[in-house]
């Protein structure tokens, strides 16, 4: 049986003032009516049963999710503490297997925009099918590139899979400067990292005791745990922040990827929101607030108090009003916004407004 697994444990601290720790940006509504979770939880409802669909977050993030999601008790996964997706993939797979030893998991990111929603199904299934035939591989949904884009880790594929469609993957690339991503996109061998990992649960768990041991034994300590105070305890022994791409997948010999074509965005800054509206078709994208302007074009104009914004010759910026901050920047250097988060935190006094 195929598993989705919404990830939804992350900060999204690229997209403040908005996106906060306490009220990050998968429970914020940045594209339209619904919030990101929900319509990455809608859009997975389309093409799987909805008793098999799971989210796996922190503990503390249980109440929001309830409030957005039908999600059953049983299909919400939480972690006590947060240990990084390599983690959260791990824990997960131990409680699907207790569920399904053939479990197929496909991991998607909460915060993820796609409008070509039944190809994209299309294409998670297809992943799924193929473990069949090779139920020893991870495989990767790869998104063909549009523009240059730095804020991506890249996938090269290498050797075609015989009338598959399918791909060996030659090598990752993290986050390339502009020339770099413009010759990735003209040699037609890349691919933006989705996130998008299909697997089997008992396949992940193997590769866990080959190359993460340590983890691996913290695994099966907790799929043994009788009580949640068992489980939070293993969780702190694991070590912080290790992610799956450098915990995992650069030590995996064999990895395949899909690739896909499609309109699709990590919203992951505040550029990629105003992009994606760009997208829907909007020239000046006006965001819960009245607006006026004159010569201005490809703004993110964002206010929480719904006041009048107005702007003269203004192009390609972004400005975000919440109740307690205003935050501005031209839209290409909106990656940089973690860059002046580091120096708030520097001022004591100013950590409340994270």
């Amino acid at each position: 049986m195929i598993y989705p697994l919404i990830l939804a444990g992350g900060t999204g601290t690229r997209l403040w003032p908005v996106s906060t720790k306490h009220r990050p940006k998968q429970f914020k509504a940045l594209l339209g009516d619904s919030t990101l979770l929900q319509s990455t939880y809608n859009r997975i409802l389309t093409g799987f049963d909805k008793k098999n669909i799971h989210i796996i977050a922190g503990s503390a993030m249980s109440g929001q999710i309830r409030q957005q999601v039908p999600i059953a008790k049983g299909n919400l996964l939480l972690e006590p503490l947060a240990r990084g997706t390599a983690m959260a993939m791990g824990f997960a797979a131990v409680k699907l297997l207790s569920k399904d030893p053939e479990a197929i998991i496909v991991t998607l990111s909460s915060d993820n925009y796609v409008k070509q929603i039944n190809k994209y199904i299309s294409q998670l299934k297809k992943a799924a099918r193929l473990l069949k035939q090779y139920p020893d591989q991870m495989i990767l949904l790869g998104v063909k590139p549009t523009y240059p884009e730095t804020g991506y880790g890249y996938i090269k594929r290498g050797k075609a899979i015989k009338n598959s469609g399918f791909y060996r993957v030659e090598a990752f690339t993290e986050k390339p400067d502009k020339l770099t991503a413009q010759k990735y996109i003209r040699s037609g061998k890349y691919f933006w990292n989705s996130a998008v990992f299909v697997f089997r649960a008992e396949q992940l768990l193997l590769w866990y005791k080959q190359y993460l041991p340590d983890l691996y034994k913290i695994l099966l300590k907790i799929q043994a745990a009788k009580s949640q105070a068992q489980v939070a305890k293993e969780f702190a022994r694991a070590e912080k922040g290790l992610s799956i791409d450098y915990g995992l997948l650069e030590k995996l010999p064999d990895i395949m990827v899909l690739p896909i074509e499609l309109d699709w965005a990590d919203i992951g800054n505040w550029r990629s929101v105003r992009d994606v509206l760009l997208m829907e078709g909007q020239k000046e994208n006006i965001l819960n607030s009245h607006y006026v302007g004159l010569e201005s074009k490809n703004n993110l104009l964002y206010s929480f108090n719904n006041k009048l914004i107005a702007t003269v010759g203004v192009e390609d910026m972004v400005m975000v009003e919440t109740e307690d901050a205003i935050f501005m920047c031209p839209a290409d250097r909106a990656q940089d916004l973690k860059l002046l988060l580091q120096k708030l935190w520097q001022h004591k006094n100013l950590r409340k407004y994270l």
